[in-house]
């Protein structure tokens, strides 16, 4: 009886580590775009569930990783990326000192933003605007839609256990959200 019961643990535990986490309570809320001549922006706005929020709120550090990027619609082919940017948010609070920060970097700065409150850092971490893409170059007469992707990165794990338990994921999410075909080009 009792080797049945380290049996079922076992298949408990491998289950639990191939499966992935069910996160329906985190999406991404709003992505609004504008063309002005050859350059998009868009902006990007996440929705965090409360156990995400109570974690950041115990002093958890969480890293936010924006992705937008353009694609090309094929009918026959898989979508192809033309191009695109990185934002990583990274947040970091102690409710004890009052201390709210958020270091957001991509491909060109660093910042680093401090807060008074934890609902206004919060609300600046997961919006990100006005982000610039260069449209010049695409053609006029191909159809191109914007995909939204967000990565919440788990805090790493010591380098040994990380070579022993290279098959566990080390995100908590990956969600992604496709526009409707936006752009025919532009020159």
């Amino acid at each position: 009886m009792l080797k049945m019961n380290k049996l079922q643990a076992l298949i408990l535990l491998i289950i639990m580590l191939f499966l992935p986490a069910l996160n329906s309570a985190q999406e991404i809320a709003g992505v609004e775009h504008a063309v002005s001549g050859s350059n998009m922006t868009v902006s990007v706005t996440l929705s965090i569930d409360e156990s995400q929020i109570s974690l950041i709120r115990e002093g958890l550090q969480k890293e936010f990783v924006f992705y937008i990027d353009i694609f090309r619609r094929w009918s026959l082919w898989p979508d192809e990326f033309v191009r695109g940017k990185r934002i990583s948010r990274t947040i970091q609070a102690n409710s004890v000192k009052g201390e709210y920060k958020v270091i957001s970097s991509d491909e060109t700065a660093v910042l680093e933003k401090r807060f008074m409150s934890f609902k206004s850092m919060l609300k600046w971490a997961l919006m990100v605007n006005d982000v610039k893409i260069d449209m010049s170059g695409l053609e006029d007469d191909a159809p191109y839609f914007i995909r939204v992707t967000v990565e919440s990165i788990k805090k790493k794990p010591p380098q040994v256990l990380g070579y022993v338990f290279f098959f566990v994921d080390d995100k908590d999410f990956k969600i992604k959200k496709d526009t409707d075909v936006i752009i025919k080009g532009s020159k």
